[in-house]
């Protein structure tokens, strides 16, 4: 085999990578905003984007280490992991680089949903997860430009 035909491989490997992405790009985004459901994790879960992104590409890999070591596959072909990882590394790297943008833009949307401060959708506190989840994105916005 050359380095040519290689080569060739490893672009149709990335071609598959982003035909999933596109594919699975409603169920990461289903109001169409960047990373909305990640930040929302992440405010739910008191964790980062990147800890959350870290967590689906720690689940490809474990189950990939368990093929490469010990040769047992699981629900999913070796091949599917693998590509699940250079999408969730794609998505990591476009975070790394667009993150004010992403959490701003999220922000945004939020604040045009409809606020729910009104009794049974508020907390204790006299507020509703609309309002907390708006709050937290503002504190996070601020948290990336410092």
């Amino acid at each position: 085999m050359t380095s040519d035909e290689m080569s060739h491989a490893v672009q149709q490997f990335f071609l598959e990578a982003d035909a999933l992405q596109w594919k699975k790009n409603l169920d990461y985004h289903p109001d169409r905003i960047a990373f909305l459901e990640i930040l929302r994790t992440a405010f739910e879960c008191n964790i980062t984007v990147e800890q959350d992104l870290w967590s689906k590409i720690r689940k490809q890999y474990i189950a990939l280490h368990s093929y490469v070591i010990h040769g047992h596959t699981e629900s999913e072909p070796p091949r599917q992991r693998m590509i699940d990882i250079s999408v969730y590394m794609a998505m990591l790297a476009f975070w790394d680089r667009h993150k004010w943008r992403i959490v701003t833009d999220a922000l945004f949307f939020m604040m045009a949903e409809q606020c729910q401060c009104s009794p049974p959708h508020k907390d204790k506190y006299g507020t509703c997860y609309v309002c907390q989840f708006a709050t937290w994105l503002r504190i996070y916005a601020d948290t990336l430009t410092t």
